[in-house]
């Protein structure tokens, strides 16, 4: 998925692992996204819905703060998590579902906050302490490198000299290591906050479209506040369907319009004349103008 691509790959490093790890929901996702993108394309939005939210987990699991090491797990399937929320969002969209687009919005949102909020403080005491901890090899390295360069030069080095030089080698596989795992850490956070600024925008936009149509049927003369009635007057109105431009954009207006009123017959009609199911009824030929009578 998006998220986990802006990750490195010494995001599954082996020392925060304690085994290997079995199926991630994020890889779920994955396999399942083309199906749910096929049947998006096929403007069979309902079912692509289904499809996702059966990735939906039945309970958010408890944010595990014990270490580093059950953080970064605890962060990996949070941000599994929003990932499967964030299809079901742009599925229940389509399907006219906007009231569940908004709570799978919202709560991806509250989940990825609560994964920054809680790896916030410790990850950035870590990437501090592995930081510092880095210059202090560095330092070492620098006042000794023309030691280091000699002891490198030599074929032949006495037990005093290989034990010197091995602790020279092994103070640099400590820079190495210390300078990946503060990249580790801050890129953790990077894209952990980025994450949990990405969901803010889709609550505000569902919010919006829930306001805008509210506010239609609220104003709507022939029946203030009554949706049904705004239903049937909009799906009788074929200036309405033809401003919602192509055709995927057609079947999102009349499959909100079916979940406003599923009992609506007129507009399950113009849904299936769109997906193809049913003929359009037929344009009634005009008919002949009558010829006028011989003189």
């Amino acid at each position: 998925m998006r998220t986990l691509a802006l990750l490195p790959a010494l995001l599954f490093s082996a020392a925060l692992m304690a085994q290997a790890p079995a199926p991630s929901l994020g890889d779920r996702v994955k396999a399942e996204r083309p199906a749910v993108e096929k049947l998006m394309a096929d403007l069979q939005y309902p079912e692509a819905l289904k499809r996702a939210e059966s990735l939906l987990p039945a309970t958010k699991p408890v944010f595990d703060k014990t270490d580093n090491q059950t953080m970064v797990q605890s962060s990996a399937v949070y941000m599994d998590i929003c990932q499967a929320y964030r299809m079901a969002v742009e599925t229940a969209d389509a399907a006219g579902q906007w009231e569940k687009a908004l709570d799978y919005a919202k709560a991806a949102k509250a989940m990825s906050a609560e994964s920054y909020a809680a790896i916030q403080d410790p990850f950035t005491k870590t990437a501090a302490y592995y930081t510092q901890a880095a210059a202090r090899a560095k330092q070492v390295l620098e006042e000794n490198d023309a030691r280091i360069k000699e002891l490198k030069g030599k074929s032949v080095l006495d037990p005093g000299e290989r034990q010197e030089l091995d602790l020279a080698l092994g103070v640099e596989k400590e820079l190495v290591d210390d300078t990946k795992w503060v990249k580790f850490f801050q890129t953790y956070l990077e894209v952990t906050k980025r994450e949990t600024e990405a969901y803010d925008p889709l609550v505000k936009v569902m919010e919006g479209k829930l306001k805008g149509e509210a506010d239609q049927i609220a104003d709507y003369k022939a029946g203030k506040g009554d949706k049904l009635k705004w239903v049937e007057a909009v799906v009788s109105s074929p200036a309405y369907l033809e401003a919602q431009g192509d055709k995927a954009g057609k079947a999102r207006f009349l499959y909100r319009l079916a979940v406003l009123d599923p009992e609506s017959k007129k507009v399950q009609h113009q849904l299936d004349v769109l997906l193809g199911k049913v003929p359009a009824s037929p344009v009634k030929a005009a008919k002949p103008a009558r010829k006028g009578k011989k003189g």
